[in-house]
């Protein structure tokens, strides 16, 4: 669906500590993700996107929110991918993205369900993450 973006990170290229700021953002920002109805380029999508992650993974300290930027490259990769943003390329070159409420909420709800840390996480409450992001130190 979506352009690859040259140098951008995959989903299946995070380091164990990307992975845990991922499935942390999943459960703690990503369902209130919204964006209003324009077109934007991907960077700045990127951008907003890794701040959000960076806000959410604050209280874990300064390597959970530098992970943050490789995070939210992979993650808006995946997005765009997947219908989470529509794709419209322009008459003078490069792609755009739209916010995709539907398709955004259908694929955040498959990465949910395949995310092996969640799974690791289910039942375990807050102290999991304080423990998980400690060990990522």
């Amino acid at each position: 669906m979506g352009e690859g973006f040259e140098g951008s990170k995959k989903m299946t290229e995070l380091t164990p500590l990307e992975s845990h700021v991922h499935a942390y953002w999943l459960t703690h920002g990503a369902s209130d993700f919204a964006m209003v109805g324009r077109w934007w380029p991907r960077g700045e999508l990127t951008m907003m996107v890794s701040d959000k992650i960076r806000q959410a993974v604050r209280p874990f300290g300064a390597a959970a929110q530098g992970a943050a930027s490789a995070v939210g490259e992979a993650y808006l990769g995946h997005m765009i991918e997947h219908a989470g943003f529509a794709n419209k390329d322009q008459k003078f070159g490069g792609t755009m993205h739209q916010y995709q409420a539907d398709g955004y909420r259908a694929a955040l709800a498959a990465l949910q369900a395949d995310n092996a840390i969640l799974k690791e996480a289910e039942g375990q409450g807050a102290d999991f993450w304080t423990a998980a992001f400690a060990a990522q130190a």
